[in-house]
């Protein structure tokens, strides 16, 4: 009787090691990163202060978020991001307007003087069962007493099935928001910098 106790209970530790052994990893992922330009910008140049963005509250997780139906959002269990999604869309944000914007100094912190402020609201940043993804939101750009706000929507068919492909292509669509916020500032397109 203890033998047969004794066998049991080991051949239940064995099924119990071989369960574990099947659990899938983790995979952590962040938007693709642009190359960092150390480029001179003069001290009187305009500056655009970049607010932190801010992200719907169910993208506010470590989780990659997948809509699942028209009314269904799941939150993944093994693909998470590696770092807060607000943070690294802030960082993006100020990356590729520095790039795109060499005439002006975009930083985070308010500086003396004369500014312009860019707060941007993150409503979808997600992707779908059908290989889409969706970004939406709007942003607003304040100079004094005016402010401009405007809307972003964008629906994107990833190349290629798979996670790696879907936040591949949310780095794009973001890379495309940047760049459409960015023209705002162009004197040729509109000019928010004097006000008129």
């Amino acid at each position: 009787m203890k033998r047969t106790l004794t066998c049991l209970m080991m051949a239940s530790g064995i099924i119990a090691l071989n369960g574990c052994s099947s659990v899938q990893p983790l995979n952590f992922y962040q938007l693709p990163q642009q190359p960092r330009l150390a480029a001179a910008v003069a001290a009187e140049a305009p500056v655009i202060v970049v607010e932190p963005v801010m992200v719907a509250n169910y993208l506010n997780t470590n989780a990659l978020i997948l809509q699942t139906s028209q009314v269904q959002l799941v939150k993944t269990n093994q693909q998470q991001w590696a770092e807060a999604l607000d943070q690294q869309l802030t960082r993006l944000l100020q990356q590729q307007l520095a790039a795109a914007l060499p005439a002006y100094r975009v930083t985070d912190r308010a500086p003396q003087g004369p500014q312009q402020r860019l707060l941007v609201q993150v409503e979808q940043f997600h992707g779908t069962e059908q290989g889409m993804v969706l970004i939406s939101g709007r942003f607003s750009v304040v100079n004094g007493e005016q402010t401009l706000q405007q809307r972003f929507a964008l629906e994107l068919a990833q190349p290629e099935a798979g996670y790696p492909s879907m936040v591949a292509t949310l780095g794009a669509g973001w890379q495309q928001v940047v760049n459409d916020i960015s023209q705002l500032f162009k004197p040729d397109v509109l000019k928010i910098k004097d006000g008129s």
